[in-house]
């Protein structure tokens, strides 16, 4: 029983140390070589841990699969025209849309979190409801900081804000969130 209750407790953990991984990898791939290489590992991790996700679970997480489809095509369109710009603006883009389709869905009564997120919470309708609504908040904040920053850092202090402002402002975000989804939990039925 202590082996099952370890697991349970060590797995958001190594979740959230997985979510890292492609964030080293821009950092690290920036601070060595360039944003379009930090840009291009941090694809490459976040594809592994997708292929490993796959393997483990048999299904795909569309959440992730959604951002990584986002920045393939604008690390892409960055090498090709050798531009950071596209990579910088991916951000505020992926977020602003996000936000809109959280916010549209929530207009509407209907949790878009539940699309991206079902697999993983089986939550009640309330609870989604408020999930989307703060989420689509959140990515609002996040466009409008990336906006700033982008515009006012050079390629390695946009990378250290993302990294060491806009990840961890993620975490606290969503630990912030962690009542709410343990209040609305629906518990499963042997």
């Amino acid at each position: 029983m202590k082996l099952k209750s370890y697991y349970i407790s060590i797995k958001p953990f190594t979740a959230v140390l997985l979510q890292i991984m492609p964030l080293a990898a821009l950092f690290v791939g920036t601070t060595l070589f360039s944003l379009h290489i930090g840009a291009a590992a941090a694809i490459l991790f976040s594809s592994i841990l997708m292929i490993i996700q796959f393997i483990k679970d048999k299904s795909i997480l569309f959440f992730p699969l959604f951002s990584s489809l986002i920045s393939i095509l604008f690390v892409t369109i960055g090498f090709i025209t050798e531009e950071t710009f596209f990579i910088k603006i991916q951000t505020s883009l992926f977020n602003s849309i996000f936000a809109l389709l959280l916010l549209m869905g929530w207009s509407r009564n209907y949790p878009i979190m539940k699309l991206f997120f079902g697999k993983q919470f089986s939550l009640n309708h309330d609870t989604w409801m408020q999930l989307s609504f703060r989420w689509s908040l959140f990515f609002t904040c996040l466009a409008i900081a990336n906006e700033f920053a982008w515009r006012m850092l050079d390629d390695e202090g946009w990378v250290n804000v993302k990294v060491f402002i806009f990840a961890p402002a993620t975490a606290l975000f969503m630990a912030s969130l962690i009542p709410l989804t343990v209040k609305g939990k629906i518990p499963k039925q042997d």
